[in-house]
């Protein structure tokens, strides 16, 4: 069967990086999960920075609305953010040692925006510690002229990864953007996880229309600090 997926998602109970920061524009659990129900989703996962976010009154109401949520977190190892999709626990998990021993056929590790120009992206370690990924991620952020994902679709072929499309939903204009289709036997987290690890995942996306791109940047220099000599210089590469 055809699941429509999206693993990589932020609310505003993202209580480590958002709400402490004083960003009270996320998107809310329910109001997520409204969405999803509402655009024909099949399951989502709501990864919250460095927390596994367990909620039973999200997870009911999800339940309630025919919404499979899958347990994961936006993780971090050396600073760099990791998708650890299903783990029964990230605590110990510090380093790509840690996150090799820990991985199992339950799990799914993804390289999220691995090539996006922020301090918290992967980019060059990525290769080095390839055997530790199970999925490369397309994120929804780019436009027709400038495209951050060309190389992780590049390195995920050459090591014959599965491109896996997520929004990195933050904002709720950005849910629906960009997304996945899971060739799975059941709707069921084990199903998602094996289809996925088998290749079995279509990636959906288009460019952002350029309204939606330039509000996607501006919320980036909010969300990561930088002057726009440094982004200039940073992006020229992909040009």
């Amino acid at each position: 069967m055809k699941l429509k997926i999206d693993l990589h998602c932020h609310t505003s109970h993202d209580l480590i990086e958002e709400k402490v920061s004083g960003r009270n524009d996320l998107v809310a659990p329910k109001e997520l999960i409204d969405l999803a129900v509402e655009k024909n989703y099949d399951a989502i996962s709501l990864t919250h920075h460095g927390i596994q976010y367990r909620n039973p009154e999200i997870e009911k109401y999800a339940l309630e609305k025919g919404l499979l949520l899958i347990p994961g977190v936006e993780g971090y190892i050396n600073r760099k953010h990791i998708l650890m999709i299903n783990f029964p626990i990230i605590k110990g998990i510090n380093s790509y040692d840690d996150l090799c021993k820990q991985k199992s056929e339950d799990t799914l590790v993804i390289a999220p925006h691995p090539y996006y120009k922020t301090a918290h992206c992967i980019g060059e370690d990525l290769v080095p510690n390839i055997k530790c990924f199970d999925a490369i991620e397309h994120s929804h952020l780019y436009f027709s002229f400038l495209n951050p994902n060309k190389k992780a679709v590049e390195v995920a072929r050459k090591y014959n990864l599965p491109v896996i499309g997520n929004s990195d939903t933050h904002l709720k204009f950005q849910f629906g953007t960009t997304y996945s289709i899971v060739e799975a036997e059941e709707k069921s987290i084990p199903s998602i996880i094996k289809a996925i690890k088998a290749g079995k995942v279509e990636c959906v996306t288009s460019p952002l229309p350029f309204r939606l791109f330039v509000k996607g940047v501006m919320w980036s220099l909010r969300q990561f600090p930088i002057t726009m000599k440094q982004l200039f210089f940073r992006y020229l590469e992909f040009f």
